[in-house]
């Protein structure tokens, strides 16, 4: 198979999900950042330039690159503005770059399975890993490693409900992903996971109702039935997995403290105890701080000084972190654009083209991967690659449904042709 553009650009997408970067005093530099500063030296150099995407997603995020920027200028210091503004530029090349990569049915399908086996090497190795130093869960030593599980096992799930060949082998696969995810131990891949997989299957269902799609989730769920009880009763009181254990236990913290006003209370994890502090913490900020917030990057500052340097890391959310650092109006602009992605995409979901239909349905479904891992993930570059990943696809997919639009239009224009040249030969209509 000969090696092209979309492959590539996926294979460092996939970089993404690994501990290799650089990092100095200002700036962090992964694998990713390097090969997009090379492309970008290579189309200077050579005289070539990208399209500019004419639509309403990438507008709004221009307009919030151009808030971010100038709130940025009247809080804090220059090199934090300049790098930020620097970065969601470079993620808004990347868009671009995506909506290349995507835009026919076959390379947007052959993009999906180097993510998918490339995701699954890396939750496999970092499994491995984990095992090897005798941790059989909670695999958390090698940080990006740990959202490649859920990632993996939503396509996965996708793979197996879209393809009608190697019916039993995407099952294997799909349930060899869900007892990897599981004993990862990773709750924001959990939800993410089980959110997509819903919105997946209950689109995938109701696009076509047929014996087979019925077969297909019968079988999934007995299958996932009989994999919880089998997981159920090997880990209970195991304490080889005492990891998981504490994990589904600490799910009740966070109903707790919705339901309770109460801040004594005892929580199962340090984590839990974090979390919750910086979501009370960052609404008071944002109370504070309604209108344009404290100043990007400058979460992290503010949550060190209120915990008195015990907290010295970025939000556990990504929704947060934007309200609290550009306030109101950035939350606003942040938003704006995911929610024109998403009702683009459930327009296209009722294509007449069963490909850019699945398609849609495959990019909704990474959507609300994204969407529910940042409720518990911000400030790193992960975060960035759930927007972008399912806004850059649907670009290509514009682009797909433009071109098969001019080439009906084009058969259209040959059909009136090709009768005339008959009836011309035969001496008269068809009349």
């Amino acid at each position: 198979m000969k090696i092209k553009f979309h492959h590539i650009l996926a294979i460092f997408l996939v970089t993404l999900f690994l501990d290799f970067d650089y990092e100095g005093p200002f700036i962090r530099l992964r694998i990713i950042d390097g090969f997009l500063l090379i492309l970008l030296a290579v189309m200077i150099i050579s005289a070539k330039s990208i399209k500019v995407i004419n639509h309403p997603v990438v507008w709004c995020m221009y307009v919030f690159i151009f808030y971010i920027i100038l709130n940025g200028f009247t809080k804090v210091d220059m090199p934090t503005v300049l790098k930020e503004g620097l970065q969601l530029v470079e993620y808004l090349f990347l868009l671009h770059l995506i909506a290349k990569a995507t835009d026919e049915s076959e390379k947007r399908k052959e993009f999906l399975n180097i993510l998918f086996w490339g995701t699954g090497a890396v939750a496999i190795y970092s499994m491995v890993y984990h095992i090897s130093r005798g941790v059989y869960s909670g695999y958390k030593d090698l940080d990006a490693a740990k959202h490649a599980f859920a990632f993996f096992a939503l396509l996965a799930v996708i793979r197996y409900f879209s393809e009608v060949k190697r019916k039993n082998t995407n099952l294997l696969l799909l349930l060899i992903s869900l007892l990897m995810v599981f004993l990862a131990g990773e709750r924001k891949g959990w939800a993410g996971l089980v959110t997509g997989i819903i919105v997946f299957v209950l689109l995938q269902t109701k696009s076509n109702l047929s014996r087979r799609n019925l077969n297909a989730i019968v079988f999934f769920f007995a299958a996932l039935i009989v994999l919880w009880l089998v997981i159920a009763f090997y880990i209970s009181g195991n304490e080889k997995f005492h990891y998981i254990n504490r994990q589904l236990v600490s799910l009740t913290d966070f109903v707790n403290h919705l339901i309770s006003s109460s801040d004594d209370e005892a929580y199962a994890s340090r984590s839990n105890e974090e979390r919750i502090f910086m979501i009370n913490y960052g609404m008071k900020l944002f109370y504070q701080y309604p209108l344009f917030g404290v100043g990007v990057d400058q979460f992290r500052s503010y949550m060190s000084e209120a915990s008195y340097g015990l907290i010295n890391h970025d939000a556990h959310n990504f929704y947060l972190k934007i309200l609290v650092e550009d306030g109101t109006i950035g939350i606003f602009l942040y938003l704006l654009p995911l929610t024109i992605v998403l009702l683009n995409l459930l327009k296209k979901n009722r294509n007449l083209s069963p490909e850019i239909a699945l398609g849609a349905r495959i990019i909704i479904a990474l959507f609300f991967l994204g969407a529910f891992v940042n409720l518990f993930l911000a400030g790193k570059a992960l975060s960035w690659f759930y927007i972008i990943l399912p806004a850059g696809m649907l670009m290509g997919l514009n682009k797909e449904i433009k071109s098969l639009s001019y080439e009906e239009e084009e058969n259209e224009e040959e059909e009136p042709a090709a009768v005339e040249e008959i009836s011309y030969e035969h001496g008269g209509s068809f009349a």
